[in-house]
């Protein structure tokens, strides 16, 4: 099962987590100029590939704990281009160390709650907070932080206020929002980027993904175009 982006292609038969749009949404979203960027829970390693076309440049570390998805993630950057700047580890965050800071963090957590879980347990580790609680997230990546760095997420809208909170105790605050709608106008997702300054008036935007006819819109085919092989209008 491949995924074919304009630039590089993403094998995805192993890993439990497809490839979604909240992962081409983060991908397309963040641009900066990192120079060493961490990827928590790279999964096939899409957040990662996107990550170093838009970074032409920077050195990407990606871990994963799942070992099927570490391998494909491996198989995915040697195939890409970028090949040469590009590191998969197989580990949790929690057991991972580095040697020097990332001016960059990017992450698509796991972020079901107490909900139903199906028989699949690699799935519900890649989709439930029980193998990394929000706080936990905030409080390893704060150690992992530049002091001038980013860390970009992307979530339920409905957890804005918990990953903000928990951010927060990690002295990390929002700079940027992009809030995805559903066609019928309600929040849907929530994409941030913490940085270590409290900032009064952070950046807040809007987009609607799709509309009630299944169409990309124009604001989505514009953020994403630089990565998609095929034309969204048609």
């Amino acid at each position: 099962m491949e995924f074919n982006f304009k630039n590089f292609s993403v094998q995805q038969s192993k890993s439990p987590h497809k490839i979604g749009t909240d992962s081409l949404l983060l991908g397309a979203w963040t641009k900066t100029s990192a120079q060493r960027i961490l990827d928590i829970g790279t999964g096939t390693g899409v957040l990662a590939l996107m990550a170093a076309q838009n970074h032409p440049t920077a050195l990407i570390t990606a871990i994963e704990p799942q070992i099927e998805a570490f391998e494909e993630a491996q198989y995915n950057f040697k195939e890409s281009p970028y090949s040469n700047r590009m590191l998969a580890i197989n580990t949790e965050l929690q057991n991972f160390g580095a040697m020097d800071k990332y001016d960059l963090i990017i992450c698509n957590p796991p972020y079901f709650q107490n909900s139903y879980k199906s028989e699949n347990a690699q799935r519900n580790i890649a989709r439930h907070t029980d193998s990394l609680l929000i706080p936990d997230l905030y409080e390893l990546a704060d150690n992992l932080l530049e002091e001038e760095g980013l860390m970009n997420v992307v979530i339920p809208y409905d957890l804005e206020e918990d990953h903000i909170h928990y951010a927060a105790h990690a002295d990390l605050f929002p700079s940027k929002f992009l809030r995805t709608l559903t066609p019928k106008g309600s929040f849907k997702r929530s994409l941030i980027s913490f940085s270590r300054q409290n900032l009064a008036n952070p950046e807040e935007k809007e987009m609607t993904v799709k509309d009630q006819n299944n169409r990309y819109s124009e604001a989505y085919i514009k953020l994403t175009q630089g990565f998609h092989d095929r034309d969204l209008s048609q």
